[in-house]
């Protein structure tokens, strides 16, 4: 078939277009180096001498391309083909026998080929009717299109074998057609009658093929287009006037029977690109050794698939997937409305011969048997090889992954999902018809059993395999149903409608998975990224025992009770079991860096989009809501809020007295009648934490009942995690019984005036225990000696009675208490080299809860809402609270039972300060490079920010077209290596390139960061700018935008011995509350408040007991809440980079402290077991000295010198470095203390001993100074050490004032001169201190 003569110099046109531009350039570089050999023989050239030879050389380009074409016209016949079918060594025979001849024989023949084809009662008769055996011998066969040098198909060494039968019914009358032939004279025209009944072919064939390769893409649609209305010219269209059938229904028609193949290698090519001659950018498919049969709408594959990544890249040849014994089915339903097999009733009608009822509606011959819908089903399942030759090599799935190859993966996916251009189609080209329906929008519902008895996923940074993570599955199986509707868009334009997948059911479930860290040995960056296949360790991260997942299917019904079992059964249901994961350095650092590589791609394909720079609109919050159709009418936003108030309120609008009294103070004042009417006693609060509980925010908004549905349900059975830190040995185990995490969606509320979602997250962990090692040993690596518990230990015991003897490790050491050791050897051994693993219970079996509620940021339609949520009443009362939509978070922590040594209390602080808290190093620098370009930016206006990040964009942009380029060198050179190993000059190019991508991946991700750091600064200062907008112009009130809040009621720990059992101290907190809450305008509240502590000493022969615990006050003294310690702190937004704190308060009740210097040294050594604690404090002044020193070296070489010409400081750095350091406090205030101190020294008798001393930490306030945290610790060390020493030394001298008339003693009102000091300054106590000396009984200040 030969190609349309338009397109065909179309393409000539094109590549001597690119040839001519190539040659131009050569021209353009000749005349350059000849100008430039001019300029040095003749220093002045005419001005306009070189643009004259420029000019002139552009008219020669011109002309030489205008020749050429002309040439190319002349010179050789152009390219006709189109369609090429080429077959090589072709032998074909043909048999016949008696016992396939006759009618009798022939459809006895076809009955058994096709025997789901329903046969008609009355007989058939054929007009053509044979039967044949065929044998086909060929050595190549190929299907070309155009001149593109990739086949479209290659079929090599092919035999097939087998029965063919052709049969044509003789057509009824409406199904002939005349037609009318002129012969010419003398014979004149001729009518006469053709059948419109098509030849059926019905086949029994076996084939063999060595190779059996296709290749297809987007990027031919077009020529299949050409092709297809070409073949129209050969095989003329049906005349029947019926809709016309898409491919699969005319070969459902056409071709019936059976069809094996054994294939050798079958070979699928995907087109990644949308060059047509593309021979590069490609996904193989590879079936080796498959079995292939195809019967009526069922495909059976067997074999080993292998998916390969063809690309002009290092990543060249990729094995992606591989699938050894791979069973795959494919049974296809075919949604008719007949029977889908009954083909034999088919029967075409002739234009002229319509029947009348198809008058009023469109005819359709084949409307019974037309497919309507396509279900399907797929089974693919892999089992174990049984006759494998080395017995240790196992074969198994594996599935291979690179960065890069993910970015490959989803271009490939875009180019698939693409729209095919129409060709030849419109008035013009006289073809109207509508277009074929495609068979990715034909499928209703897919079915997809999957099953693989063993797994292997593998996924790498890069190709230098320097870091990722392995994951080893067991039995995976999986079950799912997926259903396709087109829904139609209606927003004013014509659209096809759009293609929408959702899941109907999905059950799987995975047994016996676990997940590897993978990282190099080599600690060079530099070598790990140019240097390929390094040794790489792998560190334990994951495991599981089981993890089953189930989505519900919901079932829509009016039925109230069915709609409540729906809004009770979670949609998602996911429950792992037996979960142990590991945390550790190694780990830590991998994860970061995967984690990291991921997301920096993911910005940087955020920042190079057309999204980047789209400025913020400032929405106004009058809207109720924000819908993309808007109306025709125009109602108003706060009209359209007072019809819903209307609608949603019975009563009248109330006077502001009665919203007062029935408002929250109404509340408070009936309830302290009817208290006054039958109790004498008010009551104290002693239970304040459940009143505490009922404002705490987010558990609050997750105990509403306006729960829609729940979404996700995530159970964790028996899970176990270990915690091991970088500073010390041995390791932490935390434990659960259960765990469950439940997401629910409610009902949309109102917020600022407008309807957001809002859904909510509630886990709990029940059992909840934290473990730890005694001591750790020599051997300290993790793979090799993890004591993982086992399920008595995590679970909860349900009985106490002993019921038999147990063994002697429980009774000596084992236990459910906190403090047991959980060990087969309990004690010390003699080789302290083998000293086994013993893990102690830190934390006994408690529970956790945590509460989450967020809400959206896009409004909701109420339009597309049953029921719509009355809106907030716009005047609140004086005393009425306000129930606002506010991002909250509560973690509450019941009793907590802890027992640790030194050793544990050394990881537990090692855990926190370098796993959970731990910021990695490239992530400090960049937030450090963050600050310093946000002062950078306050020199400049917004305006002024933009073309900078254009220009970087364009910047990145090369950067990566210059990467892609220097790989397809590496490809190339690589490529030329393969054939030439030990050519010198191509391994020295090749380590050239290799070193050139490699700079060229550092300044692609060097400029990726600083671009999102310019345009996370550009958003900063819009959103800046648009709040202090709305900030001048009062329309948005101050309001919380998101709360933190962390509770627990009781927590005792014991303090213990290096071996874990022998008690040091107990401590004993309760009503443990911290709240904050964040504020539109930036501010952020903080409080601490905590209810009760208590110190106890454990040691032996300690006279002071109670170390530490508040002092016993009257009973008739009002205590509010109990609280011991309360810390609230109020922070403003940063100005200039600096915070400002406008209100900091400790308040601490009074307290009574018993210490002996044994236990402050036992204390000591708990906490700093490194340190000698009779010695700490001349260490800690030493240290002290040392830097005081240095400093003063460092001031005094500066002032001798320019310090701008000897340390060069630039502003932006100095703002910087001050803006970190000091904050600045409008208000401070701490009130004063009443502390009563006892002390006992390691003798009997000691100068220091103190018993009983009543000391007042007076009242310390400072206003608007700006200090660092370091410099408020020591204004208030000063402040109060001065007056508690003279208060100290006083009571240990027994020093009193002479009393004067009606003065009560020195001892009931304390440090009078003191307090003065602090309110009036010393200055004025230096001037009247000789005055203030006889005269004490006039100058006597009060509280």
């Amino acid at each position: 078939m030969s190609d349309d003569p338009f397109e065909v110099k179309l393409r000539d046109n094109f590549e001597l277009l690119e040839d001519e531009y190539n040659e131009s350039l050569k021209r353009q570089k000749m005349l350059k180096a000849k100008i430039a050999e001019l300029c040095k023989t003749h220093l002045h050239l005419p001005a306009g001498k070189v643009d004259e030879l420029y000019a002139n050389l552009s008219k020669k380009n011109a002309e030489i391309y205008i020749q050429r074409s002309k040439q190319m016209l002349h010179a050789a016949p152009a390219r006709t083909r189109l369609f090429a079918w080429s077959m090589t060594n072709v032998e074909i025979m043909i048999l016949a026998d008696p016992s396939i001849h006759g009618t009798e024989n022939v459809v006895r023949v076809m009955r058994e080929i096709d025997p789901d084809s329903p046969w008609p009662e009355e007989p058939m008769e054929f007009s053509t009717l044979w039967c044949r055996v065929v044998s086909l011998r060929c050595k190549e066969w190929k299907f070309q299109l155009r001149d593109f040098r990739q086949p479209l198909l290659d079929i090599r060494q092919c035999y097939v074998c087998g029965q063919l039968v052709g049969a044509e019914q003789i057509a009824p009358k409406r199904a002939t057609r005349d037609v009318i032939i002129n012969l010419g004279d003398p014979w004149g025209s001729v009518t006469i009658e053709r059948t419109m009944l098509p030849l059926k072919f019905y086949h029994d064939f076996n084939c063999e093929i060595e190779s059996y390769s296709y290749a297809f893409g987007p990027c031919w649609e077009p020529v299949i287009a050409q092709c297809n209305l070409t073949f129209e010219k050969i095989f003329a269209p049906s005349r029947d006037p019926s809709p016309p059938l898409p491919f699969w229904d005319k070969m459902r028609l056409l071709l019936h029977g059976r069809l094996t193949m054994f294939v050798q290698q079958l070979t699928v090519l995907l087109h990644a690109s949308l060059d047509p001659y593309n021979t590069t950018e490609e996904m193989e498919l590879t079936w080796s050794q498959v079995i292939m049969d195809w019967t009526n709408a069922k495909f059976v594959y067997k074999g080993d698939l292998n998916i390969f990544v063809r690309t002009a890249s290092k990543y060249d040849d990729c094995r992606l997937l591989h699938l050894p014994n791979l069973k795959l089915i494919v049974n296809i339903q075919w949604a008719c409305l007949g029977d889908p097999n009954d083909h034999h009733s088919v029967i075409q009608c002739a234009p002229d011969k319509i029947p009348e009822y198809s008058s009023n509606q469109v005819h359709d011959s084949f409307r019974a048997f037309r497919s309507q819908n396509i279900n399907l089903g797929i089974v693919l399942e892999t089992k174990p090889v049984s006759n494998q030759s080395p017995p240790g090599n196992i074969d198994y799935p594996m599935l291979l992954l690179y960065s890069s190859t993910l970015r490959w993966i989803e271009n490939l996916k875009l180019i698939l999902s693409g729209v095919t251009r129409p060709t030849k189609r419109g008035r013009i080209f006289n073809n109207v018809r509508p277009r074929k329906i495609q068979l990715s929008r034909h499928y209703k519902k897919v079915h997809l059993l999957m099953g693989l008895h063993k797994f292997q996923v593998c996924y790498w940074m890069s190709f230098a395999m320097q870091r990722g993570f392995e994951l080893l599955g067991g039995r995976l199986s999986s079950s799912s149903e997926h259903t396709l509707s087109l829904v139609p868009v209606d927003d004013g334009l014509k659209h096809r409608p759009k293609a929408e997948w959702s899941i109907v059911y999905m059950n799987s479930e995975l047994n016996d998975t676990e997940i590897w860290l993978k990282s190099a040995l080599q600690e060079d960056p530099e070598k790990e990224a140019i240097s390929l296949r390094q040794p790489v360790e792998k560190c334990f991260c994951l495991s599981v025992a089981k993890v089953s997942y189930g989505r519900e299917t919901v079932l829509l019904s009016r039925d109230h009770s069915a709609s409540e079992r729906n809004k009770d059964t979670p949609t998602h249901r996911l429950v792992v079991y037996d979960l142990k994961g590991a945390w550790t350095k190694s780990n830590r650092n991998v994860a970061f860096a995967l984690f990291d590589s991921f997301m920096r791609n993911q910005r940087m394909k955020k920042n190079l989009s057309t999204e980047a720079l789209k400025g913020f609109r400032k929405e106004s919050n009058s809207t109720p809501l924000k819908r993309r159709n808007t109306d025709a009418s125009g109602t108003s936003p706060n009209s359209t809020i007072k019809t819903l108030q209307s609608s949603s309120s019975v009563q009248d609008t109330p006077s502001p007295l009665s919203k007062i009294q029935s408002g929250h103070a109404a509340n408070m004042l009936k309830q302290l009648i009817a208290e006054a009417d039958n109790k004498a006693v008010v009551f104290s609060d002693d239970l304040s934490s459940a009143t505490r509980q009922q404002h705490l925010q987010g558990l609050q908004a997750c105990q509403e009942d306006d729960v829609l549905h729940k979404n996700w349900l995530i159970a964790l059975v028996n899970a176990q995690v270990l915690l091991k830190g970088c500073e010390t040995k041995g390791y932490v185990i935390l434990s659960s019984a259960k765990a469950e995490i439940l997401q629910r969606i409610h009902r949309p509320v109102w917020k600022d005036r407008t309807l957001v979602s809002k859904t909510t997250w509630v886990g709990s962990l029940e059992c909840l225990q934290y473990y730890a090692t005694v001591n750790a040993g020599e051997n300290d690596s993790l793979n090799e000696n993890i004591m993982w518990l086992t399920v008595d230990n995590i679970q909860e015991k349900e009985s106490t009675v002993i019921s038999e003897i147990p063994q002697v490790p429980d009774i000596v050491g084992s236990g459910v208490s906190v403090g047991a050791v959980v060990s087969d050897v309990v004690g010390a051994t003699s080789n302290a080299e083998n000293w086994p693993i013993q893990l102690q219970r830190i934390v006994s079996r408690c529970k956790c809860e945590f509460f989450y509620a967020g809400y959206g940021d896009i409004s909701v339609d109420p339009e597309e809402l049953g029921e719509v949520p009355p809106p907030p009443q716009e005047d609140v009362g004086l005393w009425d609270r306000r129930q606002t939509a506010v991002d909250a978070f509560t973690l509450m922590h019941h009793d907590l039972d802890v027992c640790t040594n030194s050793l544990q209390y050394a990881m537990l602080l090692d855990i926190v300060n370098n796993l959970l808290l731990y910021v990695e190093p490239h992530r400090k620098e960049a937030l450090e490079r963050l600050a310093r370009m946000r002062f950078q930016l306050q020199l400049h206006s917004v305006e002024d920010q933009r073309r900078p990040i254009q220009s970087l964009q364009n910047q990145i942009r090369s950067t990566g077209s210059k990467l892609r380029r220097l790989e397809k060198e590496t490809y190339l050179v690589n490529k030329a290596l393969a054939e030439d190993s030990n050519n010198m000059e191509l391994l020295q190019e090749m380590e050239h390139l290799e070193e050139l991508v490699y700079n060229c991946k550092v300044q692609l991700n060097a400029q990726s960061e600083e671009l999102d750091m310019m345009i996370s600064c550009y958003k900063e200062s819009q959103l800046l700018a648009n709040s202090r907008l709305a900030t001048t112009r009062n329309d948005k009130p101050l309001t919380i935008v998101r709360a933190n809040e962390i509770c627990f009621k009781h927590a005792q720990w014991r303090l213990t011995e290096a071996d874990g059992q022998i008690g040091i101290a107990d401590l004993v907190l309760s009503n443990f509350l911290y709240t904050k809450n964040s504020k539109s305008d930036d501010s952020v509240e903080h409080l601490l408040e905590l209810g009760y502590v208590r110190m106890t000493n454990l040691l032996p022969n300690q006279i002071y007991k109670e170390v530490l615990l508040p002092t016993e006050i009257q009973s008739n003294m009002p205590v509010e809440h109990k609280r011991v310690v309360r810390v609230f702190c109020r922070e403003k937004p940063p100005v200039g980079g600096i915070s400002v704190k406008e209100h900091f308060e400790i308040n601490v009740v009074p307290l009574t402290i018993g210490l002996t210097k044994k236990f402050y040294n036992t204390m000591l050594k708990f906490c700093f077991p490194e340190k000698d604690p009779d010695n700490i404090e001349g260490e800690r002044g030493e240290e002290i000295d040392s830097e005081a020193r240095g400093k003063k070296y460092r001031s005094s070489g500066r002032g001798k010198r320019d310090s701008n010409f000897y340390i060069p400081i630039d502003d932006v750095e100095k703002m910087k470095e001050r803006a970190e350091k000091n904050k600045l406090f409008i208000y401070i205030k701490i009130p004063e203390v009443p502390v009563r101190v006892s002390y006992k020294g390691n003798k009997e008798k000691n100068l220091e001993d103190i018993r009983d001393f009543s000391l007042v930490i007076p009242t310390l306030e400072y206003h608007n100074v700006t200090w660092t945290w370091l410099d408020l610790l020591l204004a208030m060390k000063s402040d109060t050490r001065r007056v508690i020493l003279s208060q100290a030394i006083k009571q240990k001298l027994q020093i009193k004032r002479s009393t004067g008339l009606g003065l009560s003693d020195e001892s009931s009102s304390p440090q009078e001169e003191d307090k003065a000091r602090m309110l009036f300054g010393a200055r004025h106590l230096s001037e009247n201190r000789s005055t203030r000396k006889g005269m004490s009984s006039v100058f006597k200040f009060g509280k």
